[in-house]
């Protein structure tokens, strides 16, 4: 299924369809990105046994900007834990934000990948607009920790 995956995406870095507003980068075999006017980086990244993509944005505490890091690498790095929530997660950690979701590919589409990818961008950028972390010179609602 990995290999479906890879060719959909390989397609979709070639010859973006009109239904996806912004390009696709390819990171790796296993790991792709937008960026997006909304603000957030969005990368999606195939997780083993090829049926299921973690889709992420990761941003900066400190309003700095969006990053392009792995979601793996940024858990590491902040020896922090990911919080598992419906329809979204999020791991806080001190230097970093990232809001992510699991999805389903085993029956994926070139557009229904756009599709994961573009609603995932605007739910991000909500989620993050809220308190104000990682959109650069945006002021935070408040001084509530996002979790």
């Amino acid at each position: 299924m990995s290999a479906a995956i890879s060719s959909i995406m390989s397609g979709l870095v070639e010859t973006p369809p009109q239904a996806m507003p912004y390009p696709v980068t390819a990171l790796s075999k296993r790991r792709w990105m937008t960026e997006t006017d909304a603000g957030p980086i969005v990368q999606l990244e195939l997780l083993d046994g090829g049926e299921r993509a973690l889709v992420y944005a990761t941003t900066a505490r400190d309003g700095s900007g969006p990053l392009r890091s792995s979601f793996v690498t940024m858990l590491l790095l902040e020896d922090t834990i990911a919080n598992v929530m419906v329809p979204y997660g999020v791991c806080s950690g001190e230097a970093t934000v990232t809001v992510y979701r699991y999805v389903s590919l085993g029956d994926a589409t070139a557009e229904s990948i756009c599709h994961h990818i573009m609603d995932f961008a605007q739910l991000s950028a909500a989620i993050l607009a809220r308190r104000g972390i990682g959109l650069p010179g945006a002021p935070r609602a408040d001084d509530h920790e996002l979790i």
